[in-house]
């Protein structure tokens, strides 16, 4: 489950290589895994074996940092895995759309379809969905190293040139970094899902720790291996794309021309049943965060109801479905970019709790600890804080898209991209939502540095 919490494939890079260019994206995928998701890995291991409650990462900042910021970052991870689950959908049936040639109406059709069979399969409980992701991963990682090796074999292209677009500056409107940092936080993303399903593991508190950091450079290798093996022996990294009509390939093409029919048929269906599985295992992680917030008297009380016959928070699930159906309409770099502000800024949080919890729950028992006193974990959490603050700039001011003729708005004499506007009123709603809902539904009975006794 942590291996499709984190990755479920490499659909997707698609997009980042041709939007950011060759070098650029290599060079991403190389740096993030050590100054984003190894500090997020460790943090997540520890606080996750220290705390192992349903609610996972909110029960940690609720205890480091109150009431007030433990919802914000229950708020903001849910409204971006909204997003996130709703973009696995659509890039799921946007690969069988692309190869079998059906319109829209079936498009919407089969996407509907999916959203609601998860829902039931996420309903009966947690055990036949962490079945499923083991059945999954094996038909999603095997096309991906016949990928990369037929690409190696066929190595024709230097794939680190050019760095850049030859029209896109690194730092410019065109949004060549904003794209690349924004797809590739989303796909180095997701080591503290694990943690919202805790209360109905067997012994959290040693798998928890032990899979994260399994993981952590399985997923690097999977990455690198198929983009660099598809540039290198394909070349044309302009035509790039999750989309391949109109000229354009994805990685589903390239392992056609290299391995005939059969692996592109195998890899379509691994870029099927990889967003399928990060659908089905996200339904499950997103939900249990909302419930927690109903259980806290922070969110309505109907949100906290659980199916008496297979103990899962079956309202909270029809939530994340109820949501996921209408956003589908969403295209899927839009989408991305707002849900990665989110993300980054619950990410902080986190980041920020897990140190404060060193100093003011030092005796807190950790039986995994990050092997550094209280200032080595504070230098560990400078870098993802600062890409937090650089991705946050870079996204609010970008203004690479058109909206009704318009790059965006002006506030306070500063020019504001629609991504940005996006993120920001997004983000806003925490702040603005906690006190109307703290008063109408009574807040937490359990004081703070209670949260997650057993």
């Amino acid at each position: 489950m942590i291996y499709i919490f984190v990755s479920g494939g490499s659909f997707g890079i698609e997009a980042m290589v041709s939007s950011s260019g060759p070098g650029l994206t290599i060079l991403l995928l190389l740096a993030l895994p050590l100054v984003w998701a190894l500090p997020m890995a460790l943090v997540a291991s520890e606080l996750g074996s220290a705390l192992p409650a349903s609610g996972g990462f909110y029960i940690w900042t609720r205890r480091a940092l109150g009431d007030f910021w433990g919802f914000q970052t229950a708020w903001w991870w849910s409204l971006a895995l909204l997003v996130d689950t709703s973009v696995y959908v659509v890039l799921s049936t946007t690969y069988l759309q692309n190869q079998l040639g059906f319109g829209d109406p079936t498009y919407y059709f089969i996407c509907w379809a999916i959203i609601l069979l998860f829902t039931l399969v996420n309903i009966l409980g947690v055990k036949i969905v962490a079945l499923s992701s083991s059945l999954f991963s094996l038909f999603i990682i095997a096309p991906f190293i016949a990928l990369g090796l037929l690409g190696l074999m066929n190595w024709q292209f230097n794939p680190l040139t050019p760095i850049t677009p030859p029209n896109a500056d690194l730092l410019g409107n065109e949004g060549a970094l904003v794209l690349g940092l924004s797809i590739g936080l989303w796909m180095y993303s997701g080591y503290e899902s694990m943690s919202t399903l805790a209360g109905e593991i067997e012994q959290p508190q040693r798998i928890i720790p032990k899979a994260l950091m399994l993981v952590l450079p399985f997923v690097a290798f999977m990455y690198l291996l198929p983009t660099v093996a598809s540039i290198a022996a394909f070349g044309h990294w302009e035509l790039f794309s999750v989309d391949s009509g109109e000229g354009k390939v994805s990685f589903v093409d390239i392992g056609r021309m290299l391995g005939g029919t059969a692996l592109g048929h195998a890899l379509l269906a691994s870029a099927v049943l990889g967003n399928l599985a990060l659908y089905l295992d996200y339904m499950a992680s997103g939900a249990r965060p909302l419930q927690a917030l109903a259980d806290d008297g922070l969110f309505p009380p109907i949100i906290s109801r659980v199916s008496r016959r297979f103990g899962t928070p079956i309202a909270a699930i029809a939530l994340v479905a109820g949501v996921n159906a209408v956003l589908i309409a969403g295209p899927f770099q839009s989408l991305v970019i707002i849900d990665v502000m989110l993300m980054v800024c619950s990410y902080a949080v986190i980041f920020i709790a897990a140190v404060h919890l060193r100093r003011s729950d030092p005796d807190l028992h950790r039986p995994f600890k990050i092997p550094l006193g209280t200032r080595g974990l504070a230098a560990l959490m400078i870098p993802p804080l600062c890409l937090v603050v650089f991705m946050l700039y870079m996204t609010l001011f970008d203004r690479s898209v058109s909206l009704f003729g318009s790059q965006g708005i002006t506030l306070f004499g500063q020019d504001i991209g629609w991504y940005g506007l996006a993120g920001l009123l997004a983000l806003l709603s925490g702040p603005l939502l906690y006190p109307l809902l703290r008063h109408r539904y009574g807040g937490p009975a359990i004081p703070c540095h209670e949260a997650g006794n057993p």
